[in-house]
């Protein structure tokens, strides 16, 4: 009798083993939901918790089509969302193959390709609409049914997108019906299951609101500039009145960069102006209006000022600011050439942009600064297409140390979004296009922010006199406010002094035959820089030294790559970063 009991339990234990081990085999990853507070921005930095949806296994995929590299998923409260990385730069929101299926009832038989997909929504990111499904009927929908935003609104080979939660595409009948969703996101239109996927529960721990930011100054005596495209004259319209004044009350700009004033002439905004928010013989307010559509009204009297580029909306301002702080500021009132047939307008633009500030620096020019002038762009950028055109910006046209522009980044006052231009009766979702940038040699950034008050708390709203609806009412675009300290005429600060480690992301990406990217340490510490390719090998080293602190650039020349995606890595005794970069060829 000991045998066969023997065999019997030899033969219970390899059965459990079979099946055990088959149940392993076919148990997807954990799903780990992640409740965070991601920011819609463009940046990515606030990710790295969230839960890993899809990743691509291989670098066997062909180069002749798009192809998802990762998926990751998270959320907060308000919104479900979404990190899409691809091998490629693309513009999301024009000429792309994209197409996210959500299956938000947890049930596949339901919704499109049942079965398969199952999906409740089917949403085209390059003809910026979708198809809700449900039971037997379909609902054709755009970005305002289900509350998209999505991050940059220049090309990239990353995006952010959040979709709201609580959105209902039609009726009253919710997106969401189910605490799981499974995500599918198709990326070659000529294969019909060419699909990225995964699935994300959402996570029920609440995430905290953001801490309120104040509208005032930190410092009384900080420089406040205001970027504000008022929508065809509507700052004239008396209808808006009551909006325009209390968002400029509470704002109480020194300068204000205006754009779409194309029907009212300098003084007429400058009077504008005065009756909204009244000086009360303590300054007047000074007004130049060069070109078609761009008026900078200034609390302090205006030296001079040129048109650049005939045709565009660009106007330079050199403003008397010594009284107040010991310098002359020069501001440029910036409105681009806008939309995809923009382009090469904006990349011509750009280019005299660039060309008269840093001939500015220079002796024999159209006009020569001072050295150490305050430098400020504001206004409406239209930045939607080559991500080239904002890097331009930010790395050729010179800071008084030789470095690059510093960009405002400034988010919502109570929300985690940097959008700054809203229509909801638009194709497009809301995105950032308004921008102040600054020569930070020169000026440090205060107080920051961009104002949506449909966001505010009804305390805060209360607090500052504001009314909801104000911002909506008064233009399509946001009020977009920064605060700086000046420096005096005496000197120019190093701004490549460093407070903290820094990898940045390489430009151009993807590229051929050449790129860069800059990193920087607060301390003199050994750095390495390490190159591999998408398998986690070892490509080559870029650096291995003691390094002082500072700003540094890396070159990476692809000769000796082959097309494909790969990552460099920076690691010091206090910091570990990856960044991805891809070659084409």
């Amino acid at each position: 009798m000991l045998l066969p009991v023997f065999f019997m339990i030899r033969l219970v234990t390899m059965m459990l083993i079979y099946v055990l081990t088959v149940s392993l085999l076919l148990t997807p990853f954990p799903l780990i939901p992640q409740a965070l507070p991601i920011t819609i921005d463009g940046e990515f930095d606030d990710w790295e918790e969230a839960s890993l949806l899809f990743t691509i296994d291989d670098n066997g995929n062909s180069h002749d089509v798009l192809h998802v590299i990762r998926l990751h998923g998270a959320n907060d409260d308000r919104f479900l969302f979404l990190r899409i990385e691809l091998d490629r730069e693309i513009t999301l929101l024009e000429n792309n193959p994209l197409v996210l299926f959500l299956d938000t009832d947890n049930d596949n038989t339901t919704g499109y390709d049942p079965h398969n997909v199952g999906a409740e929504l089917r949403w085209e990111f390059g003809e910026r609409s979708g198809i809700f499904y449900t039971g037997t009927d379909e609902y054709e929908i755009r970005f305002r049914d289900i509350r998209l935003r999505t991050a940059p609104t220049v090309t990239s080979t990353e995006f952010e997108i959040a979709i709201g939660r609580d959105a209902t595409p039609f009726s009253s009948i919710p997106l969401f019906q189910s605490d799981t969703v499974r995500v599918y996101v198709q990326f070659d239109e000529a294969a019909n299951y060419s699909y990225a996927s995964g699935t994300y529960i959402f996570d029920p721990e609440p995430v905290p609101p953001p801490e309120p930011i104040p509208l005032e100054r930190h410092n009384v005596d900080d420089l406040r500039i205001l970027a504000f495209n008022a929508w065809d004259d509507k700052v004239f319209e008396t209808e808006f009145t009551g909006q325009y004044q209390r968002i400029l009350s509470v704002l109480r700009p020194d300068i204000i960069a205006f754009q779409e004033i194309w029907n009212h002439d300098a003084q007429e905004t400058a009077q504008r102006v005065e009756n909204l928010i009244p000086s009360e013989d303590e300054y007047e307010w000074h007004a130049v209006k060069q070109d078609n559509g761009n008026v900078t009204v200034s609390k302090f009297p205006i030296l001079d000022s040129w048109q650049i580029l005939n045709g565009s909306r660009m106007t330079a301002v050199l403003i008397d600011t010594r009284e107040d702080y010991g310098t002359k500021l020069m501001l440029v009132n910036v409105h681009l050439r806008c939309c995809a047939w923009g382009e090469d307008n904006r990349w011509q633009e750009i280019a005299a942009l660039t060309n008269f500030i840093n001939n500015a620096r220079e002796p024999g020019g159209l006009l020569q600064l001072d050295e150490g002038t305050p430098v400020i762009l504001a206004g409406d950028f239209n930045l939607v297409g080559s991500s080239g055109q904002l890097a331009a910006i930010e790395t050729d046209i010179l800071d008084w140390d030789g470095t690059g522009l510093e960009r405002v980044r400034a988010r919502q006052t109570e929300k985690r979004m940097h959008y700054t231009w809203r229509n909801d009766w638009s194709w497009f979702s809301p995105g950032k296009l308004d921008y102040i940038f600054y020569s930070g040699s020169v000026l440090s950034l205060k107080n920051h922010y961009t104002l949506q008050v449909e966001e505010m708390s009804v305390e805060q709203r209360a607090l500052y006199g504001l009314q909801y609806g104000d911002t909506q009412a008064a233009s399509d675009h946001l009020p977009h406010i920064a605060d700086f300290e000046v420096q005096p005429a005496t000197g120019v600060r190093d701004k490549r002094s460093v407070d903290d480690y820094h990898l940045g992301q390489n430009y151009p990406n993807p590229f051929n035959p050449a790129t860069s990217f800059s990193f920087s340490i607060p301390e003199t510490t050994e750095v390495t820089i390490i190159l591999y390719d998408i398998l986690g090998k070892k490509v080559k080293s870029l650096l291995d030294a003691e390094k002082p602190a500072g700003n540094y650039s890396v070159n990476i020349d692809a000769f000796s790559l082959a097309s494909g995606v790969y990552f460099y890595t920076m690691r010091t005794d206090d910091y570990l970063k990856t960044r991805r970069m891809v070659v084409l060829r």
